[in-house]
């Protein structure tokens, strides 16, 4: 068997322009759908990543199929249901940038973020629960729009068309740009003024339940009692997630595969061709001995070679896409759009069950489409082949 693997190699070596040309595009194929299977498992990765400090559970009051302000008596009520560990007011909306048509994200909060880094900050001791009613904490997509600088002030448009000034008091770390590019961080009251709040509105309220196994069974107590809201919890979020990222990555995945399916048929069109001196050669190699197993080998050993050389270089390729340029060609359809759109590095996760994926769907097919031809051609008479 390794000799005949031997002379597999060296067949396929006399022939390398084309054998080569083959692979390359066997490559192209592989790579464009490995880098789809690694790139929405690292998007999946991202959503789990963020999801683990998302409340457990949040209410929120929707009129006419929208979310409306709900008021924050309710607080009491929910704290006092069994099971509830704490309850507490979120306040968050947009705010439209009018010159450049990105629409910023604003949030209200006494409660400092522990682990999202500054680049810079006007006061080293600076804390989000302290900031007073003219200060910003700003994303890095507002320094970029309006060419700002931490210490400067700019001005926003508030409900009734009034205008107030902020004062940049910190800005987010672009390593953390993914969370933070469009938001701008407020204190609660100044907050509740840009998105037209009322003192005792939220947009929403959120829940820590004791144990998270009673999560659904105290939703369905929320929802029974307070039929007007609507209750949303984290393991939603997360298959909210999860259809969104499988639905756009099987979309490329089909794509992709259908090229790959062509790419076969060429394979089987031209496997179950073979010219004139592939003829005479399977014919004199059977003359002088080789049987029809010997034969069968020789043409899986050829399709292993080429498939397997493919496949490393298509998942080299596919790495390469991810890391060095980023995933260029799919994130913006993977990972959405926006003017100010955060640039983050995707983790890659080349996992066993990503790697016998990708081989499973690149290398079995081409093998199978050889194998038939190679058969054929492995019980036709010897003489009818070298042309005696």
């Amino acid at each position: 068997m390794l000799r005949i693997f031997e002379y597999a190699l060296v067949a396929l070596a006399r022939k390398w322009q084309k054998h080569s040309a083959m692979v390359l595009v066997y490559a192209l194929l592989v790579g464009f759908y490995a880098s789809i299977v690694l790139l929405t498992t690292g998007l999946r990765q991202e959503a789990q990543i963020m999801l683990a400090d998302v409340p457990s559970l949040w209410v929120q009051r929707i009129v006419g199929g929208r979310l409306q302000a709900i008021d924050t008596q309710l607080i009491d009520s929910l704290k006092n249901m069994r099971g509830v560990a704490t309850v507490y007011p979120r306040i968050w909306g947009y705010l439209p940038e009018s010159t450049t048509g990105a629409v910023l994200t604003v949030i209200g909060t006494d409660q400092p973020f522990a682990n999202l880094p500054f680049i810079q900050q006007t006061n080293n001791s600076l804390q989000i629960n302290n900031l007073q009613a003219d200060e910003v904490l700003v994303g890095t997509g507002l320094l970029q729009l309006r060419n700002l600088q931490v210490g400067d002030y700019f001005s926003i448009a508030e409900i009734g068309d009034s205008i107030q000034n902020f004062k940049i008091v910190g800005a987010f770390d672009a390593e953390v740009d993914l969370l933070t590019k469009d938001l701008l961080v407020f204190s609660p009251p100044t907050a509740r003024k840009l998105i037209g709040l009322a003192p005792n509105e939220a947009t929403d309220l959120a829940l820590e339940v004791k144990n998270e196994i009673e999560t659904d069974n105290i939703g369905r107590k929320i929802d029974f009692r307070f039929p007007a809201l609507r209750v949303v919890s984290k393991k939603q979020l997360a298959a909210t997630y999860e259809t969104l990222f499988g639905w756009r990555g099987g979309l490329l995945v089909f794509g992709s595969f259908s090229a790959f399916l062509a790419f076969i048929l060429l394979v089987w069109d031209k496997a179950s061709g073979l010219n004139r001196q592939e003829q005479r050669e399977l014919g004199i190699l059977k003359s002088v001995g080789w049987s029809i197993g010997n034969v069968l080998w020789l043409k899986m050993s050829e399709g292993l070679l080429i498939s397997f050389m493919a496949t490393l270089l298509g998942i080299l390729g596919a790495w390469v896409h991810l890391v060095v340029f980023d995933a260029t060609l799919l994130k913006p359809f993977l990972a959405g759009w926006s003017v100010l759109y955060p640039s983050f590095q995707l983790p890659v996760s080349i996992d066993a069950t990503n790697l016998l994926l990708i081989m499973l769907l690149s290398v079995v097919p081409y093998l199978a489409t050889i194998l038939i031809p190679a058969w054929l051609a492995a019980i036709t008479d010897p003489a009818e082949e070298i042309g005696i």
